[in-house]
């Protein structure tokens, strides 16, 4: 698992979903369990498993709901999932896990805040896209260039 303390909240990422739950000892944390998390396929008729490419929340020991030092709110990227991601859906899923903190640090009141925490989860996105290196250029296929 790779930590990021990222000022506001914690980046993590890991290579599966399991490794958020085993990140803080927990085997389940709000509305997902472990179990779930380690199935092998998804399959939502049945009920089994649950897809997990990103997670956005409070630290599960942060029982007030502060977002604050000690417990940190968390954003967690499933590294194994994103291999089979384009560079484009790589940024809209980071993005997406983005406004859920921005979101989240404003405590769900952004009525009068859509600009800055838009720009807020851009800038936080730009950033974990770097730092876990997405940002690299996706090179044409081989021959693509030629009739």
């Amino acid at each position: 698992m790779k930590k990021f303390d990222m000022g506001k909240y914690m980046l993590l990422a890991g290579n599966d979903a399991t490794e958020v739950f085993d990140y803080y000892k927990v085997d389940e944390m709000h509305g997902l369990n472990r179990k779930d998390a380690q199935a092998e396929e998804v399959d939502k008729t049945k009920g089994n498993g649950v897809y997990i490419y990103g997670f956005t929340n409070y630290d599960p020991a942060d029982k007030k709901l502060t977002a604050k030092k000690p417990y940190l709110p968390f954003l967690f990227i499933n590294l194994g999932t994103f291999k089979k991601y384009s560079p484009t859906e790589k940024a809209t899923a980071v993005m997406h896990e983005t406004m859920h903190m921005s979101i989240l640090l404003n405590n769900w009141k952004i009525t009068d805040k859509e600009e800055e925490v838009i720009t807020f989860a851009e800038d936080e996105a730009n950033k974990i896209i770097e730092k876990l290196g997405f940002d690299k250029k996706e090179q044409p296929k081989k021959g693509f260039f030629k009739k």
